[in-house]
């Protein structure tokens, strides 16, 4: 008999990470691998800016994904995994799609749309497997469990970034994305072939005998709406929104200009830009774990000040090295290196945040509204890259990039942390 995640601690945090990985795979590769590869082909920034916006768009909007999870489903065959099942599924076609463009620069439409369509299943099974996360995972190990969870989507990002783009640089572009495929389609097998709860059926057709639980499905949205509502009509959940709306304007803006900036102005080749980034994730990754153990001692809002002005300031000491990026090679590799260090330590931070201003009635949704904004900022970056590169030099771009990194901390003073709880209630 197969196991179940129920009663099998060990069991349910493996493949709650196999899925987060699941995650990073495509992200490194869209963020990391291919942006290098169509500007070292010529793509213009603003055209390269347009892939990255339209694989961060879906995420702008996963929280619609939450009322509709609640909503609709199969229980029989558990409460989430038809879900996660459903977009694993997806994610993997949508990349296999990609072989079929015989040349990604041509078929640039193409290749948008297929970014596109793949990360609004890629944000869809995020959803899934936080609710899943959510429902199975007991008190004492969810701290464990979110660490693990966290840096297994760094891991897939280093997959999909170093690992990918060493298999591109030795082999070519339809090689890579069938490889990414397949590891996809692997990773699809844990929640095939394992079940939410002892007696549910593994597929439709088979037997099953486990008992319907009466919030298995939601009956209505309409209350939570209204819960909503509530939830964000005080000033630190305000406040909080305005604060996720800047937190990754200038990583935006940069993220664009750093493909064509490192290939075009650096004499770099996408394969060197695409390893060094992707060897960049472990620091995001000590950054992520240090990060988070520092603010359960010092509080959430200062380790979110520390790696933003750490962030900006790193920008803006990078543009005033100017006339030093291309004879000291160490400059623009130190900026690879400082700036996924300093962004997972102000994105725990801001994960921290966020959960104790969300209100308990509402907190899955609510939070996963949070996670939206942050994907809409990185979003309008990309977005606003073309238009400011148009009038800006690269030193103006570093620039303006540490200057919106710091002015979010502005924020910070207004946002009460207790005052959710205090105001509302804490009962979940």
């Amino acid at each position: 008999m197969l196991p179940n995640l129920t009663n099998n601690s060990r069991l349910r945090i493996t493949t709650l990470c196999v899925l987060y990985m699941a995650q990073g795979i495509p992200w490194g590769f869209v963020a990391i691998t291919l942006p290098p590869y169509l500007a070292e082909r010529g793509l213009p920034s603003a055209e390269v800016g347009g892939i990255l916006a339209l694989s961060s768009l879906p995420w702008s909007f996963k929280w619609l994904a939450g009322p509709l999870i609640d909503r609709f489903g199969f229980p029989a065959m558990g409460r989430r995994r038809p879900w996660i099942l459903l977009a694993q599924a997806m994610m993997a076609l949508t990349i296999g799609a990609m072989i079929l463009i015989p040349d990604l620069i041509d078929g640039v439409k193409a290749l948008g749309m297929m970014v596109f369509v793949h990360n609004c299943f890629n944000a869809l099974q995020d959803v899934s497997v936080d609710a899943l996360a959510v429902d199975l995972l007991e008190e004492e190990e969810r701290g464990k469990a979110n660490g693990f969870m966290y840096g297994s989507k760094y891991v897939g990002g280093w997959l999909g970034g170093a690992g990918l783009a060493s298999i591109l640089a030795a082999t070519n572009m339809q090689t890579a994305l069938l490889v990414q495929t397949s590891i996809l389609l692997c990773i699809m097998t844990f929640p095939l072939l394992l079940r939410e709860r002892a007696g549910e059926r593994l597929l439709p057709w088979t037997a099953g005998e486990a008992p319907q639980r009466a919030d298995a499905i939601q009956p209505s949205v309409a209350r939570l709406f209204r819960r909503l509502g509530r939830a964000f009509s005080l000033k630190s959940t305000i406040s909080g929104v305005g604060l996720a709306l800047m937190t990754s304007l200038g990583a935006g803006i940069l993220s664009v200009i750093g493909a064509v900036f490192f290939t075009q102005r650096l004499g770099w080749t996408g394969a060197e830009k695409a390893m060094l980034d992707g060897w960049a994730v472990w620091l995001g990754l000590a950054g992520s774990i240090g990060g988070g153990w520092v603010a359960d001692r010092v509080g959430a809002k200062a380790v979110i000040a520390t790696g933003a002005l750490g962030l900006a300031g790193v920008w803006l000491g990078f543009a005033l090295l100017e006339p030093f990026w291309t004879t000291v090679k160490w400059i623009p590799i130190g900026l690879l290196l400082l700036e996924p260090l300093l962004q997972s330590v102000m994105t725990v931070g801001l994960f921290a945040l966020f959960m104790s201003i969300s209100w308990p009635k509402v907190a899955a949704t609510q939070f996963t509204a949070y996670m939206a904004l942050l994907n809409l900022s990185t979003t309008i970056g990309h977005w606003l890259a073309g238009p400011i590169d148009e009038v800006l030099d690269f030193q103006g771009l570093y620039f303006v990039g540490g200057a919106l990194q710091a002015s979010m901390v502005l924020l910070l003073p207004l946002i009460d942390m207790r005052e959710t709880r205090r105001v509302l209630g804490d009962e979940g």
